[in-house]
């Protein structure tokens, strides 16, 4: 900006001097043809005062000139016809515009191109009254042209553009130094001010330091809401439980949140590791198909949603652990309802085609009826238990408060019988009064089903203990010192149809469907149900009934 400055100024003060240098030949140029032309008619007047009465001739016009310093003098009739020239003209000067102005007005006057001389003069024609008639005196002096005045100049316009320039350069340097100093100021007050208000001293700047604040304003208020968005993406990223990966390649990663980080084990400025060790997941980048596949990692299943676009790849990593138990689940409960259904199904059917064909005999009918009988009674109540399971998610009926002591004690006397065929050392500990919001049947399903669980997996001349402790939130414990839980079946234990004997005889009477059924209660009334066991040494379930007093 100050080279521009100082370019202008300088073209300006060049072209200011060069247009005044021509203005002031050309004024000069006018009055010098002024003062000729005063000259000259000083000049008429010596020759009317000196002349006038002499003859017309050319010794006369001579010595006039002589005695003007050399003037041109020529002596006209009044048709123009030359009667003397100093200048040896002998033409006719008729059409002389100084002559025709003359003959009109008494005195004529022009600047032109002598035909003669080939230069340029000054001519004054003067008409003058004589004895013999009217003649007409011409005088003439030569004169410059306005462009040999500034020819003659020139030099001194030279040097007087010299110093002008010299001028004008330190002059502009000056001016754009004083005036082009404080905007620098504020331009580096402005860079260095870091937000903070600019200010400046000079009150022709005081728009431009006002207009940077607003600008600083706006642009602090829009860093922060980039910064805030900024956080609050990498907030949401790095809170939600799926997994984002944003690529354009293995070991290109554009953005990548903390739970793909911990899933693929990715190290910041290294290649994602199975983007390049599983062959699965090369084929598809190297197909560049959307495609979805599932990998175990940690003891969790987890879905690899893969998309593309023209500009990146996306990974999507989706924790599919329930979906994919569920269907085990779903899968295991359609073979285990299967192969349940089909034990009494094949023995009923067996029993029927003999005593259809006749081929049995007569002594042992009586035993395959009681056969056909005690096995259609397990069908029933297999398909008993699955419709109570199923009917507890539609079980709408109001809870009132029972007393879960009473009703603790009366189960476990049901159960003496049982207890006292395997030989079971009970000890059975519960306070009186203590009461739970919910109903009679559901308390029955339970803890029937704990107690029975507790016998029949317990071992022979083991030990049977059924707690229940009063409270804000009663504790019932039911435990046994039985065959115990493995770690592998501890966490399927409360499946459907899923059960530690695996022979599916039906011997223990179970059908893998009590405990599923408890799990379901308790997690329908808030109630915490927990299970300690170790193998071969026994199991104990606890239940903690906080939530239900709050139902």
């Amino acid at each position: 900006m100050r080279k521009r400055i100082l370019l202008v100024t300088l073209l300006v003060s060049v072209v200011g001097v060069l247009f005044l240098s021509v203005l002031f030949s050309a004024v000069f140029y006018g009055q010098t043809v002024e003062q000729a032309f005063a000259e000259l008619k000083i000049y008429m007047n010596v020759y009317e005062a000196q002349f006038s009465d002499l003859p017309l001739s050319e010794e006369n016009a001579h010595r006039l000139s002589e005695e003007l310093g050399g003037v041109r003098v020529t002596f006209l009739s009044d048709s123009g016809d030359v009667l003397a020239d100093t200048g040896g003209s002998t033409e006719n000067h008729i059409t002389r515009e100084e002559v025709q102005e003359a003959l009109l007005t008494g005195e004529g006057q022009s600047v032109r191109t002598s035909a003669t001389l080939r230069e340029s003069l000054l001519y004054y024609c003067r008409a003058v009254e004589r004895e013999d008639g009217v003649v007409l005196v011409r005088l003439a002096l030569p004169a410059r042209s306005g462009l040999a005045i500034f020819a003659d100049s020139l030099p001194s316009v030279v040097w007087f553009l010299v110093v002008d320039i010299l001028c004008c350069l330190f002059v502009a340097w000056l001016a754009t130094s004083f005036v082009l100093r404080p905007v620098e100021q504020l331009t580096q007050e402005a860079a260095r001010s870091g937000g903070r208000e600019v200010r400046t001293k000079y009150a022709e700047l005081a728009p431009i330091a006002k207009m940077i604040n607003l600008m600083n304003a706006d642009l602090h208020e829009k860093v922060e809401k980039m910064k805030e968005d900024r956080r609050l993406e990498k907030l949401i990223l790095n809170s939600i439980e799926h997994g984002i990966v944003i690529f354009r390649d293995p070991s290109d990663v554009i953005l990548i949140n903390r739970t793909a980080k911990r899933l693929l084990d990715y190290e910041v400025n290294e290649p994602v590791p199975c983007f390049i060790n599983d062959r699965e997941i090369v084929a598809v980048l190297e197909a560049g198909e959307n495609a979805s596949l599932v990998r175990k990692i940690e003891g969790r299943y987890y879905s690899f949603r893969f998309t593309f676009n023209e500009r990146s790849r996306v990974l999507l990593i989706t924790d599919v652990t329930e979906t994919t138990a569920a269907a085990i689940s779903k899968n295991d409960f359609i073979a285990n309802v299967t192969h349940e259904m089909n034990t009494p199904l094949t023995s009923i059917r067996g029993f029927a085609e003999l005593i259809a064909s006749g081929a049995m005999p007569p002594e042992k009918m009586e035993g395959a009826a009681n056969t056909i009988i005690r096995q259609s009674n397990r069908l029933s109540n297999l398909i008993r238990s699955i419709i109570n399971f199923s009917a507890i998610d539609s079980d709408e009926l109001p809870d009132y408060e029972v007393d879960l002591s009473e009703l603790l004690r009366e189960i476990v006397a049901s159960f003496e019988p049982k207890i006292a065929e395997k030989k079971l050392a009970l000890t059975f500990e519960a306070e009186d009064g203590v009461k739970v919001f919910s109903r009679r049947e559901r308390l029955l399903e339970i803890v029937n089903n704990l107690v029975s669980n507790a016998i029949r997996y317990n071992k022979e001349g083991g030990a049977l203990k059924v707690q229940l402790c009063g409270g804000e939130c009663p504790l019932l414990t039911v435990a046994d010192t039985g065959i115990g839980i493995s770690e592998e079946d501890r966490s399927r234990i409360f499946d459907r149809f899923y059960t530690v004997d695996k022979s599916h005889n039906g011997a223990g009477g179970g059908f893998g469907l009590g405990l599923a059924i408890v799990k379901k209660l308790c997690r329908r009334a808030g109630w915490q149900l927990s299970v300690e066991s170790e193998l071969d040494k026994g199991t104990a379930f606890s239940i903690r009934f906080c939530a239900g007093k709050k139902q």
